[in-house]
């Protein structure tokens, strides 16, 4: 077996292993109602008013605010660590997959898996978003309609009082200066990234300290960074939120929509490349170390 089938034969064996997994149908079910919830504002004020929306809400969803440890992007990067919280995946079947596809076959394929539950998941909250849009679906590439309106208010209604009927959190440097279609683009794509490195960097921990506890510990401060870094970043010190890959994943934290940001498209990108990099060298390095006993044991914590 080549190396690439044998990297695939780990990743399905993970995969494999959600069919009876209640846990991933529970946070994906958790994921959609809070999609929903938060999009629902926007819905609502379209139905009442006849007004219009894209489906391409996504970067609505990932929104930053000085307070945010409730917020949807947080909520969904706690949930991206819920999907790998048993890290480093050890089934009864682990040890026959580890020396049919050996070590390199494993930790390629382990890496493969987190890249790809990555992209099902924030696909999945692209899709949910879309299809919350539905009943007041506009295909063009415009926030005309309901979010500019809340963002704005009408000649009826201003938008102070609009956010008294319709409380959503609607970032709004992202409705008036960026087209949908490039501000979904940017979010999926760090999003997706974030996640992943998130991921990674779970596992890693997990193989170094052989307890899933260190790596959950250890993610869920990268997470929580986000809102306190926010929080000291007003109203000069943005240059901060490079410290938190969960902050490069809103779009209005960038120089190019708002000048007086730090955050660029070509340091960000830089950075997880790097540090997307670094991890797999990593966990490729600490995949040859480690004993196959030292996995079981650490999934039995």
């Amino acid at each position: 077996m080549g190396l690439f089938k044998r990297s695939m034969a780990v990743t399905s064996i993970n995969f494999n292993c959600w069919r009876q997994d209640f846990r991933v149908k529970f946070i994906l079910l958790f994921t959609a109602l809070i999609v929903f919830n938060t999009l629902k504002p926007v819905l609502q004020y379209g139905l009442d008013n006849g007004a219009v929306s894209t489906p391409l809400l996504l970067p609505l969803l990932f929104g930053s605010t000085e307070i945010s440890i409730g917020t949807p992007k947080i909520c969904f990067h706690v949930g991206l660590i819920l999907l790998l919280c048993d890290a480093p995946f050890y089934y009864p079947i682990t040890p026959y997959a580890i020396m049919r596809s050996k070590r390199s076959g494993w930790c390629i394929g382990t890496c493969l898996y987190i890249a790809v539950v990555s992209f099902v998941y924030i696909a999945f909250i692209t899709i949910c978003a879309a299809l919350v849009a539905v009943p007041i679906l506009s295909l063009s590439d415009s926030w005309d309609g309901a979010a500019a309106d809340l963002i704005y208010g009408t000649s009826q209604m201003s938008k102070e009082q609009l956010a008294q009927l319709y409380p959503a959190i609607i970032p709004i440097a992202v409705v008036k200066y960026l087209y949908p279609s490039g501000a979904t683009l940017y979010t999926f794509l760090t999003a997706w990234a974030s996640f992943t490195l998130l991921g990674m960097i779970l596992y890693l921990v997990s193989l170094i300290s052989k307890n899933i506890l260190w790596g959950l510990a250890a993610t869920g401060i990268i997470v929580f960074l986000d809102p306190i870094l926010t929080w000291f970043t007003f109203p000069k010190k943005f240059w901060l939120q490079y410290f938190s890959p969960v902050c490069w994943t809103s779009v209005e934290s960038l120089d190019s929509v708002q000048p007086y940001r730090a955050l660029n498209i070509p340091t960000i990108s830089a950075l997880y490349v790097i540090l997307l990099s670094v991890s797999f060298v990593a966990i490729y390095y600490q995949s040859k170390r480690i004993m196959i006993t030292d996995l079981q044991g650490n999934n039995e914590q």
